[in-house]
């Protein structure tokens, strides 16, 4: 064996521990792909999901068995940033595959591969969560939206399901080419030594005055690259057509767990590898947290189909919680981001499990297929009511207490006037929000309701109920993630 061979493996031994969650998804996820479709046939399929379920929560307890630590060859960092964001992508996962029963068993969809290549991609969040170096950041990145490209384009049977899938992989792919070319500039422009993400800080500080341009540049194309995967304005163009045209399920797993793991990324890269040069992103990132928090809002309003008008509100959010990242804080930033994101998550995710219920009846699609629900299922209706209200920030819900230590850290950092933009939007979000409300509860239904799936009655509940709980005691939110946030 040569020299080489034996560093490698001595590396990989050495550190394996720190990714024994990764380890884990991928070779179950094989596993499944291989010999799994054996064990049931095509009426039974559905039976993988509670499989996948087991599996997410083991992962998650390994999560939290992971001791904190640097490895391969510092490319891979354990923390309690890394802890925390990879909790919430667990978390979006387990609610994406709970919704996913009830609606691929009326369109007849259930395979192995569907619960397979969302645990490939919750692998490349989990890498992408400790990612310490521009290159593991890059290579998660892939391994992360490989499998939802695939995801997004599941009913290759409807038109608008392939169609979305391969808009967003050729965005996706010309948004990675940006990516690696930005992380070449400054690679050259820190010397040719390192792409370590601390290292490279340091490196980017001594850079010669005649590199600054260089500098500038990848800095650059790594927040275009990093922005569209997290669809912040400009870099949003495919986010409302591969919401729209991908499964409900997938279209829930998008507007949250890849988000949640790009913005941990976001608070890496920038909070420490770019914080030495942060005079060349923090006014190109203000503006585009501004640019999504109003395009998201005010495009939203003129949407018909319930889908897109989600996808634009995810938009806005996305434009919220980069206020997080251009915190002057990082741990203050860090930890605002993922309570902010762990709402969501909650609030989302019973969102989308009303508007599966409606697609079991061929409906759900428009906001008008909301109309009379609160006639026809009062408590289905009160708890999308609830929903609803949290994402626009009404107060004294949850989602107030989210965007209340959001923007109190903006204002504290000095960013006023982005933080008057926020509440502003805010206002217009509330407007669109209470539309879908208004059909619910001053329209004449049309129609019998229809009965709900368990899995859909126990996510409803379970995120109404958390919803009011955090009401409760939203005081107290930020103390506790402070508490469990191991920064």
């Amino acid at each position: 064996m040569t020299g080489f061979a034996q560093g490698l493996l001595d590396a990989l031994l050495r550190d394996t521990h720190l990714i024994v969650p990764q380890l884990f998804l991928m070779a179950v996820a094989t596993l499944m792909l291989w010999p799994g479709d054996l064990f049931f046939n095509r009426n039974e399929k559905h039976k993988w999901a509670p499989i996948t379920l087991l599996i997410l929560a083991v992962t998650a307890v390994l999560i939290t068995k992971t001791a904190d630590g640097e490895g391969f060859s510092r490319m891979f960092r354990v923390d309690g940033l890394t802890r925390g964001f990879q909790m919430l992508c667990v978390l979006a996962a387990a609610g994406t595959v709970a919704l996913s029963v009830k609606l691929l068993d009326s369109l007849k969809q259930q395979t192995v591969e569907y619960y397979a290549l969302i645990l490939f991609s919750l692998a490349g969040m989990l890498f992408l969560c400790g990612a310490s170096d521009l290159i593991s950041v890059y290579f998660s990145i892939e391994l992360m939206a490989i499998s939802i490209y695939i995801l997004v384009a599941y009913l290759r049977d409807r038109a608008t399901s392939v169609e979305a899938g391969m808009k967003y992989f050729l965005l996706g792919a010309f948004s990675s080419g940006i990516l690696v070319y930005g992380i070449s500039l400054l690679y050259g422009a820190g010397g040719g030594i390192t792409t370590n993400l601390e290292d490279l800080n340091r490196a980017l500080a001594l850079t010669p005055t005649t590199s600054s341009l260089l500098v500038y540049a990848g800095v650059l194309m790594v927040l275009v690259g990093m922005a569209f995967k997290v669809a912040a304005v400009p870099f949003h163009m495919w986010a409302p057509d591969a919401y729209e045209g991908a499964p409900t399920p997938i279209t829930a797993f998008m507007a949250t767990a890849p988000k949640a793991a790009a913005l941990a990324a976001f608070l890496r890269v920038f909070g420490t590898g770019f914080h030495g040069v942060s005079s060349d992103w923090v006014l190109p990132l203000t503006y585009i947290a501004g640019a999504s928090m109003i395009l998201g809002n005010v495009a939203a309003v003129r949407q018909e189909s319930m889908k897109r008008l989600l996808a634009y509100s995810s938009i806005a959010h996305v434009g919220y919680m980069l206020l997080g990242v251009l915190s002057g804080d990082p741990k203050a930033g860090a930890q605002a981001v993922w309570l902010y994101m762990l709402i969501y998550i909650v609030m989302n995710t019973g969102a989308f499990a009303v508007v599966i219920y409606l697609q079991a009846k061929n409906e759900g699609e428009r906001i008008e297929d909301f109309k009379g629900l609160g006639r026809k299922h009062p408590v289905l209706a009160f708890a999308m009511m609830i929903f609803l209200l949290s994402l626009a920030g009404i107060p004294p819900l949850v989602g107030f207490f989210g965007k209340f230590y959001l923007f109190k850290l903006a204002i504290e950092q000095g960013y006023v006037t982005l933080t008057v933009i926020a509440l502003l939007t805010s206002t217009v979000s509330a407007y669109y929000y209470l539309g879908v409300v208004k059909e619910m509860y001053f329209k004449e239904p049309e129609g019998e309701a229809a009965p709900m799936g368990a899995a859909q009655v126990f996510i409803v509940s379970l995120a109404c109920i958390l919803v009011l709980v955090g009401t409760a005691f939203g005081p107290w939110l930020l103390k506790w993630a402070g508490e469990i946030f191991w920064v």
